[in-house]
């Protein structure tokens, strides 16, 4: 019995000795018990994970007065967040929202929206609606309605977002709720009331309570609880779970007696009152502090970027719980960890040659910061062209009132010297006449007696953050009938006037900030050399994948497949005039992940991929096929008559069901249908599919498909070339 009690007494003085050395990291009303490198973790890994399950969420948010606008927007905004991890679809997470007050108002039911940006619309257009707060009411309200929009066998999911200070009833309704299967998330706003929110939430209440204004704390623990409840599954084997003490303050104000005072009252004297002195009591409000010790349960993942992997000061930007990318200064490269000119050029781009010319905005509404930021824009897109060919020319323009050329072609021996002339021009000022610097360029930008090429393509890049005082899109025809391909650069807000010049939304590249600006150095590089290069950089071609999300292929596998399938894409010009590319993943019912025309940029695209879940149970190939055959290759889906197209399917060829009748049928409709997947050369689970040897790369599984990402794309590219006779193939 001594033994036990000393061990208690040791256990709470370890207890009390760790929290005298803890920093509390987060602020008044919740505070995690951990360092500060944990709580970056935390919130780091609240962006890299996502909840891919059948499911129901029901959001009950409170907007009566009592909350107030300022709360109910950050409510709002937490909305946003969870979205943002969870696999919105209507074969997977529904979400929808309820307000209430002193009733209840269905704000959009769980069928309304089937993808993450339309739900994320309707949460800003909510407004707070005001009233009492009832939100006994609201769970009733819920129990006798149902799940607006909801599903039969599927778990439901009711995430309350309160204060916790409702003028009625909140335990017997939350009982029932539960009773009914019902998993409820209590979700504190303002100064919550904790033990309210406790007696709200399923047990063990310390895995169902958050406090919404720590959006990244929040979301990562409510994520974290329906990963250990096993309603979300596909988490990474590289993260983890861990608990942490927290403390949890409940603020409330109490009337306090001080005692009595003299005061003054009417007697009343028939129909008048006459004035006595007497004594009255005297109160004053005190703020009263509760807390509570908990634990809070959450995820964190490893950072690929921990490591400091980008070399020579580059930026290591995460995109997934095992991929990164690096932002390199100037004179480093495009990527490959910034390792200088040792980093890998994409197939096709090493014989860039092309006369490229900069058209910068030099005026007083550019700004010295805005002209600072081009040039230093110029420099890492000189250096990354400089990089894949030494075939590239590169001149300079100036203009405000008045055209200045800065740095003619050919007018340097190397690109230091280049950053050099760069660095060393002057912001000229003046008012913003773009027009008139259009028709400079088409007379005199690109003169044989400058050093222009003739048998290279003409390129301006005008770089511009300010409207222009004069006409331009006649000046660029102009520009355009000499041959010239222009592309501008500039901020959102100047897209139409940028759109004018162009006359074409591809050849616009907008930003709004400097690290996206930067981001577009290399996406602008293949847009320029895919102007004359050979290979998929120049090809007109529409590109399914296919991808089997089942258990035939696993959760880890399914991971390298997209990774695979990230740097294919690659090695194509993303453009709707060139190649555009689809996503179908597939169990037993296909799903597309995004069409033909949703992407005109590789960035957005590869993000995408990442989030593609894994789907499990089983294959149904020929339904994935019939899927693309009548709606991904259609042209309500972005595809375009008359241009390749091409069917890369990923998986082992194992399917519950037939494929032969919809092959015939794609390769009868002039679609080139590839195979890849793990299996013999002469697999003939892979051979029903492909129908040829030539038209299909087994691997000897899939962590060996780095190794075959060469040949796969010369099968694509070549994919105008193929051709099924009477079942035999003249692939070239």
């Amino acid at each position: 019995m001594m033994d036990s009690i000393m061990k208690a007494g040791l256990v709470e003085s370890l207890f009390l000795f760790c929290v005298a050395n803890l920093v509390f990291y987060g602020y008044g009303l919740q505070q995690l018990l951990a360092d500060k490198e944990t709580i970056v973790k935390i919130s780091t890994s609240g962006k890299l994970i996502q909840c891919s399950a059948a499911i129901d969420i029901l959001l009950v948010m409170d907007g009566s007065y009592s909350i107030g606008k300022g709360s109910f927007e950050r409510s709002k905004h937490f909305a946003a967040k969870l979205f943002d991890v969870l696999d919105i679809n209507p074969d997977r997470v529904q979400v929808g929202v309820i307000q209430y007050s002193s009733k209840s108002k269905v704000e959009f039911a769980l069928d309304a929206y089937p993808t993450r940006e339309e739900a994320k619309d309707a949460i800003k257009k909510i407004r707070l609606r005001g009233g009492g707060t009832e939100i006994g009411r609201a769970i009733k309200d819920v129990l006798r309605k149902g799940f607006p929009g909801g599903r039969n066998e599927v778990p439901k999911i009711m995430v309350i977002l309160t204060d916790g200070k409702s003028q009625d009833n909140v335990t017997l309704p939350a009982i029932f709720a539960k009773k009914s299967g019902i998993t409820l998330f209590a979700v504190g706003i303002k100064y919550p009331k904790w033990k309210t929110l406790h007696s709200l939430a399923s047990e063990p209440s310390e895995m169902y309570v958050f406090f919404a204004e720590h959006y990244d704390d929040a979301v990562n623990g409510l994520y974290t609880t329906l990963t250990q409840i096993t309603v979300c599954s596909d988490i990474h084997p590289y993260c983890k779970v861990e608990s942490r003490y927290c403390l949890r303050t409940t603020i409330e104000a109490e009337k306090e007696f001080q005692g009595n005072h003299m005061c003054w009252k009417g007697k009343p004297e028939g129909l008048y009152s006459k004035p006595m002195a007497t004594l009255c009591p005297f109160y004053r409000w005190k703020r009263i502090n509760s807390t509570v010790l908990s634990r809070c349960h959450r995820t964190i993942c490893p950072d690929p970027c921990e490591s400091t992997p980008c070399q020579n000061g580059g930026t290591c930007l995460t995109e997934s719980v095992e991929e990164y990318s690096c932002l390199c200064p100037l004179g480093y490269g495009g990527d490959k960890h910034c390792g200088g000119d040792r980093y890998l050029i994409p197939a096709g781009l090493s014989a860039c040659a092309v006369d490229l010319v900069f058209l910068i905005d030099g005026s007083w509404h550019m700004g010295l910061h805005g002209f600072l930021m081009a040039k230093d824009f110029m420099k890492r897109l000189a250096h990354s062209v400089f990089v894949s060919s030494h075939k590239v020319q590169i001149g300079v323009v100036q203009y405000g009132d008045k055209v200045h050329m800065e740095i003619n072609l050919q007018f340097y021996q190397s690109i230091s010297e280049l950053n050099r002339q760069i660095d060393g021009i002057s912001f000229r000022g003046g008012n913003t006449f773009t027009g008139k610097a259009l028709d400079y360029m088409a007379q005199h930008g690109f003169k044989v007696s400058q050093g222009s090429r003739m048998e290279v393509p003409h390129v301006l890049i005008l770089l511009s953050n300010s409207k222009s005082h004069d006409l331009v899109t006649l000046p660029a025809e102009r520009a355009k009938e000499k041959e010239i391909f222009i592309l501008t650069v500039g901020g959102h807000r100047l897209f139409n006037d940028m759109n004018l010049i162009t006359g074409d939304s591809r050849m616009v590249f907008s930003f709004h900030d400097e690290q996206e600006l930067f981001n577009k150095v290399l996406e602008m590089r293949t847009k320029l050399c895919g102007l004359n290069s050979p290979g998929c950089f120049s090809k007109s071609l529409d590109l399914v994948f296919v991808l089997d999300a089942s258990n035939n292929v696993g959760r880890n596998d399914f991971r390298l497949i997209k990774t695979f399938i990230k740097n294919i894409i690659s090695q194509f010009d993303i453009d709707s005039d060139l190649t555009q590319i689809a996503l179908v993943i597939y169990n037993k019912k296909p799903r597309m992940i995004f069409s033909l025309d949703t992407f005109d940029s590789e960035g957005a695209m590869k993000k995408s991929i990442s989030l593609a879940p894994y789907l499990g149970g089983h294959a149904q190939t020929g339904k994935a096929l019939r899927f693309v055959l009548e709606d991904a290759t259609s042209t309500k889906k972005g595809a375009r008559p008359g241009v390749t197209k091409v069917v890369l399917v990923v998986t082992n060829g194992q399917s519950a069901d037939d494929v032969s009748s919809t092959v015939d049928q794609l390769w009868q409709d002039g679609i080139t249908l590839l195979v890849i997947g793990t299996g013999e050369a002469q697999s003939p689970a892979l051979l029903k599919i492909a129908r040829s040897p030539k038209f299909m790369i087994p691997v000897p599984s899939y962590e060996h498909l780095k190794h075959y990402e060469a040949n796969l794309v010369r099968k694509i590219c070549n994919g105008k070339n193929n051709k099924m006779v009477n079942g035999h193939s003249d692939f070239l």
